[in-house]
């Protein structure tokens, strides 16, 4: 079975070796995270993945043009901007702010969007396993007694 979510990143640095971001990111979860450095390939993917749910990081440079293109597809679960400067962005990020958050720290991004994902998994696991009890109540229904 495939992981329901997809942390897509998209940052025209993300494939620098030394960034220290990515090697944070990358750090056991690699299978998770999709990185791009150009926005037409990033919105494809995301417009592509229509069966999971994706946590979406992206720069400052590229928040603007972005954003608003993605912002309302059903897929977007989060998004994360990750910018140098925070006032910057807050004139066209104003529209987006139930659905996007604004880091300038990379400690700070990383631990809000793991507890993000955390609360996801333990949600849709909570609604597997009430799915499998419905299932496992079915299974009564149908188990025929002694004589049957």
């Amino acid at each position: 079975m495939s992981c329901p979510l997809v942390i897509v990143w998209l940052d025209i640095h993300a494939n620098e070796p030394v960034s220290s971001f990515r090697g944070k990111l990358m750090h056991d979860l690699h299978e998770y995270v999709k990185i791009f450095t150009d926005s037409q390939s990033c919105i494809t993917f995301i417009q592509s993945e229509i069966h999971k749910k994706i946590f979406f990081i992206l720069s400052g440079s590229f928040g603007s043009e972005v954003v608003p293109i993605v912002y309302d597809l059903q897929q977007i679960q989060q998004i994360y901007l990750f910018c140098g400067a925070i006032s910057s962005h807050v004139n066209w990020a104003i529209d987006y702010t139930d659905k996007m958050y604004m880091f300038d720290h990379e400690n700070d991004l990383l631990e809000r969007l793991y507890r993000e994902i955390e609360a996801f998994l333990r949600k849709s696991a909570h609604f597997y396993l009430q799915q499998a009890d419905l299932f496992r109540d079915r299974v009564q229904d149908f188990t025929q007694g002694p004589c049957g």
